[in-house]
Protein backbone atom coordinates (compact mmCIF):
# COMPACT_ATOMS: atom_id res chain seq x y z
CA UNK A 1 0.00 0.00 0.00
CA UNK A 2 0.89 3.77 -0.87
CA UNK A 3 1.98 5.23 2.88
CA UNK A 4 0.52 8.38 0.97
CA UNK A 5 -2.60 7.30 0.89
CA UNK A 6 -2.30 5.04 4.34
CA UNK A 7 -2.80 8.10 6.26
CA UNK A 8 -6.10 9.82 6.94
CA UNK A 9 -7.18 12.23 4.85
CA UNK A 10 -6.81 15.58 5.64
CA UNK A 11 -10.17 17.64 5.04
CA UNK A 12 -9.24 21.13 3.05
CA UNK A 13 -9.91 23.99 5.64
CA UNK A 14 -11.76 27.02 3.80
CA UNK A 15 -12.30 30.65 4.82
CA UNK A 16 -16.21 31.55 5.72
CA UNK A 17 -18.07 35.44 6.27
CA UNK A 18 -16.67 35.74 10.09
CA UNK A 19 -20.20 36.66 10.97
CA UNK A 20 -20.67 33.07 11.02
CA UNK A 21 -18.72 32.27 13.84
CA UNK A 22 -21.14 31.43 15.90
CA UNK A 23 -22.45 28.79 13.44
CA UNK A 24 -19.24 27.03 14.38
CA UNK A 25 -19.19 26.67 18.15
CA UNK A 26 -22.68 24.32 16.95
CA UNK A 27 -23.85 22.03 17.85
CA UNK A 28 -24.30 23.07 21.16
CA UNK A 29 -27.60 22.61 23.96
CA UNK A 30 -30.26 24.49 23.74
CA UNK A 31 -31.59 25.69 27.45
CA UNK A 32 -35.16 27.57 27.70
CA UNK A 33 -34.77 30.32 29.56
CA UNK A 34 -38.20 30.70 31.47
CA UNK A 35 -39.04 34.00 33.68
CA UNK A 36 -42.15 35.02 35.73
CA UNK A 37 -43.47 38.53 36.83
CA UNK A 38 -46.66 38.47 38.12
CA UNK A 39 -48.83 36.91 35.89
CA UNK A 40 -46.85 36.99 33.09
CA UNK A 41 -44.14 33.95 31.37
CA UNK A 42 -41.61 34.75 28.98
CA UNK A 43 -39.79 31.61 27.53
CA UNK A 44 -37.35 31.30 24.69
CA UNK A 45 -34.26 29.00 23.73
CA UNK A 46 -31.04 30.47 24.45
CA UNK A 47 -28.20 28.36 23.08
CA UNK A 48 -25.17 30.90 24.27
CA UNK A 49 -26.10 29.55 27.87
CA UNK A 50 -23.04 28.08 29.78
CA UNK A 51 -21.21 28.14 33.29
CA UNK A 52 -19.18 31.17 34.71
CA UNK A 53 -18.32 29.68 38.31
CA UNK A 54 -18.23 26.60 40.26
CA UNK A 55 -18.05 28.38 43.45
CA UNK A 56 -20.11 30.11 43.97
CA UNK A 57 -21.92 28.48 41.42
CA UNK A 58 -22.57 31.53 38.38
CA UNK A 59 -24.05 30.71 34.66
CA UNK A 60 -24.41 33.11 31.98
CA UNK A 61 -26.64 33.14 29.20
CA UNK A 62 -27.01 35.82 26.31
CA UNK A 63 -30.09 37.72 25.47
CA UNK A 64 -31.14 40.10 23.28
CA UNK A 65 -32.93 43.33 24.51
CA UNK A 66 -35.75 42.74 21.77
CA UNK A 67 -36.85 39.89 22.88
CA UNK A 68 -39.85 39.80 25.43
CA UNK A 69 -38.18 37.58 27.93
CA UNK A 70 -35.27 40.18 28.24
CA UNK A 71 -37.58 42.62 29.64
CA UNK A 72 -39.12 39.68 32.06
CA UNK A 73 -35.95 38.72 33.28
CA UNK A 74 -34.66 42.31 34.26
CA UNK A 75 -37.86 43.55 35.67
CA UNK A 76 -38.73 40.27 37.86
CA UNK A 77 -34.81 39.32 38.69
CA UNK A 78 -35.11 36.11 38.26
CA UNK A 79 -34.99 32.99 35.98
CA UNK A 80 -35.23 29.24 34.99
CA UNK A 81 -32.88 27.43 32.72
CA UNK A 82 -34.46 24.22 31.55
CA UNK A 83 -33.52 21.74 29.31
CA UNK A 84 -35.86 19.09 27.31
CA UNK A 85 -35.88 16.40 25.79
CA UNK A 86 -35.42 15.69 21.99
CA UNK A 87 -38.59 14.49 21.60
CA UNK A 88 -39.78 17.57 22.31
CA UNK A 89 -38.29 19.66 19.83
CA UNK A 90 -40.74 21.26 17.94
CA UNK A 91 -41.95 22.98 21.21
CA UNK A 92 -38.37 24.61 21.60
CA UNK A 93 -38.00 25.22 18.13
CA UNK A 94 -41.73 27.33 17.82
CA UNK A 95 -40.68 28.74 21.31
CA UNK A 96 -37.53 30.36 19.71
CA UNK A 97 -39.08 31.44 16.19
CA UNK A 98 -42.71 33.19 17.76
CA UNK A 99 -42.82 35.85 20.16
CA UNK A 100 -45.81 36.03 22.81
CA UNK A 101 -45.98 39.47 22.56
CA UNK A 102 -47.30 38.77 18.80
CA UNK A 103 -49.05 35.12 19.59
CA UNK A 104 -50.25 35.12 23.09
CA UNK A 105 -50.96 31.12 22.71
CA UNK A 106 -47.71 30.19 21.75
CA UNK A 107 -47.09 28.48 25.28
CA UNK A 108 -50.44 26.40 24.58
CA UNK A 109 -49.89 25.48 20.60
CA UNK A 110 -46.47 24.36 22.04
CA UNK A 111 -47.97 22.04 23.89
CA UNK A 112 -45.81 24.22 26.86
CA UNK A 113 -46.73 23.95 30.61
CA UNK A 114 -45.38 26.18 33.44
CA UNK A 115 -45.11 24.94 37.08
CA UNK A 116 -43.40 27.29 40.24
CA UNK A 117 -40.22 27.53 40.71
CA UNK A 118 -39.00 25.40 43.82
CA UNK A 119 -36.56 28.22 45.73
CA UNK A 120 -37.36 31.39 43.77
CA UNK A 121 -40.32 33.39 42.55
CA UNK A 122 -40.42 32.47 38.95
CA UNK A 123 -41.54 29.31 36.68
CA UNK A 124 -40.32 26.34 35.24
CA UNK A 125 -41.38 24.17 32.50
CA UNK A 126 -43.58 20.80 33.46
CA UNK A 127 -41.96 18.25 32.12
CA UNK A 128 -38.10 19.46 31.82
CA UNK A 129 -35.56 16.81 31.88
CA UNK A 130 -33.42 19.39 33.75
CA UNK A 131 -33.89 22.80 35.57
CA UNK A 132 -31.44 25.36 37.30
CA UNK A 133 -33.16 28.17 38.76
CA UNK A 134 -31.20 31.56 38.87
CA UNK A 135 -31.28 34.75 40.92
CA UNK A 136 -30.03 37.08 38.36
CA UNK A 137 -27.06 38.99 39.72
CA UNK A 138 -25.78 41.59 36.96
CA UNK A 139 -26.35 42.66 33.02
CA UNK A 140 -23.22 43.39 31.09
CA UNK A 141 -23.49 45.59 27.72
CA UNK A 142 -20.67 44.32 26.31
CA UNK A 143 -21.83 46.80 22.89
CA UNK A 144 -23.27 43.91 20.80
CA UNK A 145 -26.47 42.30 20.01
CA UNK A 146 -27.06 40.53 23.30
CA UNK A 147 -26.10 41.59 26.85
CA UNK A 148 -24.85 39.06 29.39
CA UNK A 149 -27.34 37.94 32.34
CA UNK A 150 -24.78 36.62 34.97
CA UNK A 151 -27.16 34.16 37.38
CA UNK A 152 -26.73 32.47 40.81
CA UNK A 153 -27.63 29.10 40.75
CA UNK A 154 -30.11 29.08 44.07
CA UNK A 155 -31.31 25.58 43.14
CA UNK A 156 -31.05 22.35 40.64
CA UNK A 157 -33.34 19.33 39.77
CA UNK A 158 -33.10 16.62 37.34
CA UNK A 159 -34.39 13.22 35.86
CA UNK A 160 -32.77 10.15 37.53
CA UNK A 161 -30.69 9.95 33.65
CA UNK A 162 -28.22 12.57 35.86
CA UNK A 163 -25.59 11.01 38.02
CA UNK A 164 -22.56 13.06 40.13
CA UNK A 165 -20.27 12.40 37.23
CA UNK A 166 -23.09 13.86 34.44
CA UNK A 167 -25.85 12.76 32.17
CA UNK A 168 -25.55 8.73 31.41
CA UNK A 169 -27.84 9.91 28.40
CA UNK A 170 -29.41 6.11 28.33
CA UNK A 171 -32.62 8.22 28.88
CA UNK A 172 -32.25 11.54 28.63
CA UNK A 173 -31.37 12.88 24.86
CA UNK A 174 -30.37 16.41 25.46
CA UNK A 175 -31.37 19.14 21.84
CA UNK A 176 -28.51 20.25 20.26
CA UNK A 177 -28.50 23.03 17.77
CA UNK A 178 -26.63 22.63 14.85
CA UNK A 179 -27.93 25.53 12.45
CA UNK A 180 -30.44 27.07 10.13
CA UNK A 181 -31.25 26.62 6.47
CA UNK A 182 -30.69 30.29 4.68
CA UNK A 183 -32.86 32.03 2.32
CA UNK A 184 -34.15 31.83 -0.45
CA UNK A 185 -36.42 29.19 0.28
CA UNK A 186 -37.95 28.01 3.63
CA UNK A 187 -35.82 28.75 6.54
CA UNK A 188 -35.18 25.31 8.71
CA UNK A 189 -33.58 25.36 11.98
CA UNK A 190 -31.74 22.67 12.22
CA UNK A 191 -31.45 20.26 15.31
CA UNK A 192 -29.46 16.54 16.14
CA UNK A 193 -28.99 14.48 19.86
CA UNK A 194 -25.92 12.79 20.97
CA UNK A 195 -25.20 9.38 19.37
CA UNK A 196 -22.42 7.72 20.39
CA UNK A 197 -20.84 8.09 24.08
CA UNK A 198 -16.81 8.20 24.47
CA UNK A 199 -14.78 7.51 27.53
CA UNK A 200 -11.95 9.04 27.84
CA UNK A 201 -9.31 8.43 30.76
CA UNK A 202 -8.37 11.92 32.57
CA UNK A 203 -5.05 13.11 31.74
CA UNK A 204 -4.37 9.56 30.00
CA UNK A 205 -0.78 9.14 29.22
CA UNK A 206 0.10 12.24 31.80
CA UNK A 207 -1.07 11.18 35.01
CA UNK A 208 2.47 12.43 36.34
CA UNK A 209 1.76 16.02 35.15
CA UNK A 210 -1.95 15.73 36.45
CA UNK A 211 -0.66 14.58 40.01
CA UNK A 212 2.49 17.65 40.08
CA UNK A 213 -0.86 19.96 39.27
CA UNK A 214 -2.82 18.86 41.92
CA UNK A 215 -0.09 18.87 44.02
CA UNK A 216 0.67 22.56 43.61
CA UNK A 217 -2.72 24.00 43.73
CA UNK A 218 -2.83 22.03 47.21
CA UNK A 219 0.37 23.64 48.13
CA UNK A 220 -0.74 27.05 47.43
CA UNK A 221 -3.88 26.81 49.01
CA UNK A 222 -2.08 25.77 52.45
CA UNK A 223 0.54 28.84 51.85
CA UNK A 224 -2.55 30.86 51.48
CA UNK A 225 -4.07 29.30 55.24
CA UNK A 226 -0.72 29.91 56.26
CA UNK A 227 -0.56 33.79 55.36
CA UNK A 228 -3.96 34.39 56.42
CA UNK A 229 -2.61 33.18 60.07
CA UNK A 230 -0.10 35.23 60.04
CA UNK A 231 -2.24 38.22 59.20
CA UNK A 232 -4.50 37.34 61.22
CA UNK A 233 -7.31 37.71 58.58
CA UNK A 234 -9.65 35.47 57.12
CA UNK A 235 -8.08 33.05 54.10
CA UNK A 236 -10.76 34.48 51.77
CA UNK A 237 -9.78 37.97 52.07
CA UNK A 238 -5.82 37.20 52.06
CA UNK A 239 -7.08 35.56 48.81
CA UNK A 240 -8.27 38.66 47.50
CA UNK A 241 -5.37 40.26 48.74
CA UNK A 242 -3.12 38.16 46.30
CA UNK A 243 -5.93 38.62 43.57
CA UNK A 244 -4.71 42.45 44.18
CA UNK A 245 -1.44 41.97 44.03
CA UNK A 246 -1.30 39.37 41.15
CA UNK A 247 -3.39 41.78 39.17
CA UNK A 248 -0.65 44.60 39.54
CA UNK A 249 2.14 42.33 38.89
CA UNK A 250 0.68 40.90 35.51
CA UNK A 251 -1.56 43.28 34.56
CA UNK A 252 0.91 45.26 32.07
CA UNK A 253 1.34 42.26 30.39
CA UNK A 254 -2.48 41.27 29.95
CA UNK A 255 -4.56 42.21 26.97
CA UNK A 256 -7.41 44.64 27.78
Amino acid sequence: MDARNSHTHKAEVKEVNPELFHYIIYPAAVPIIVAKNGEEIGAMPAVWTTAVSVNPPLLLTALAPERRTYRIVRESGYFTVNYLDFSKTEALALLGDVSARFAPDKFEKAGVKFSPARRIPSAAIEGASAVIECSLKTVLDVGGDHDIFIGRVEAAYVIDDFTDGGWSLEKYKPILYVGRTRRPGPVKRRFATVGQIVEVEYGRGMQQAVEESRKAYRITEEAVRELATKLGRPPEDVAYLLLDVIKNLLGSRWKK
